[in-house]
């Protein structure tokens, strides 16, 4: 393969996960796709070529793409700076909410990017999101909850069920704004945004859907930030159980996992672990109707 796409050496694996990562010495990534999840490499290069040139920050160019048998692959273009998850315990915050405010930037800039037809498959928002809600205990015991939380979650969503369809319009999303994919450089004695990494899970949907990865894993429990990503995103506010609820519409939620702290110190109620991990969110509590992005 590093012959084939002229790669010089060595090939040093560098991620775990879903595909084969590999950085090619001091250059660019190659990322070898396994047969399973078509959809997602299709996902990658669409977003990427929809977001070139529109983004405040930097995400992997794509510099070439084939196939080896039924497995396909993507050489990209390295992206100075190092992972948040390596520095974010160190973070002031002032980093945090300058961080914030650059995320925000992109993630505007993202979910302005043309989106017609950019569909995944499964499915567009609409029918996405009724299974997620017409099948929401099904859903959440399928991703590992106890009966008894899936049980509570589907009760916490009830009243929220006209309100999320009502949500929207639905527009091209990053969706997966982890600590392992916001990449962070030091400038002038400031850490700053420097781009974001793996367009493989973009889809379409609100913008507030795109709120939740990053509140739960880079400013969890902090209301300043949380309240600035999406104000610079162009989110309206939502109260701590409005995000919830958007939250539980996520791909990847996971919630015996996302809020495992959360419920091995013996918070059971969802609108009380809301309210501890989306201080940011404003609003009157309980409130079903969520405003428009």
């Amino acid at each position: 393969m590093a012959e084939r796409c002229r790669l010089p050496r060595p090939l040093v694996r560098k991620v775990e996960g879903s595909n084969l990562v590999f950085r090619a010495g001091d250059g660019p990534w190659l990322k070898i796709c396994p047969p399973y999840w078509p959809d997602a490499f299709d996902a990658e290069v669409r977003a990427t070529a929809a977001v070139q040139g529109r983004l405040p920050a930097r995400v992997p160019d794509i510099l070439e793409t084939g196939a080896l048998e039924d497995w396909r692959f993507l050489v990209t273009a390295h992206v100075p700076g190092v992972q948040i998850q390596s520095v974010l315990p160190a973070l002031s915050d002032a980093d945090l909410d300058r961080i914030a405010d650059e995320l925000g930037a992109f993630m505007a800039a993202f979910h302005a990017a043309p989106s017609v037809g950019f569909e995944r498959a499964f499915g567009p928002w609409p029918v996405y999101l009724d299974n997620a809600l017409t099948n929401a205990r099904a859903v959440h015991l399928g991703r590992g909850n106890s009966p008894e939380v899936a049980d509570r979650i589907a009760a916490f969503l009830s009243p929220y069920d006209n309100a999320l369809r009502a949500l929207g319009p639905p527009v091209l999303i990053h969706a997966d704004l982890t600590d392992e994919h916001v990449m962070l450089e030091r400038a002038g004695g400031r850490w700053r945004l420097a781009g974001v990494l793996d367009l493989a899970d973009a889809m379409t949907a609100p913008a507030a859907l795109d709120l939740i990865a990053p509140f739960v894993g880079l400013f969890r429990g902090r209301a300043a930030p949380q309240r600035r990503l999406a104000a610079a995103a162009g989110v309206a506010p939502l109260s701590p159980e409005q995000v919830m609820a958007v939250a539980l519409q996520h791909r990847f939620m996971h919630f015996h996992d996302w809020f495992a702290s959360e419920l091995a110190g013996g918070m059971v109620d969802v609108g009380e672990i809301a309210r501890a991990i989306f201080p940011g969110g404003q609003g009157t509590r309980h409130q079903p109707a969520i405003v428009r992005s």
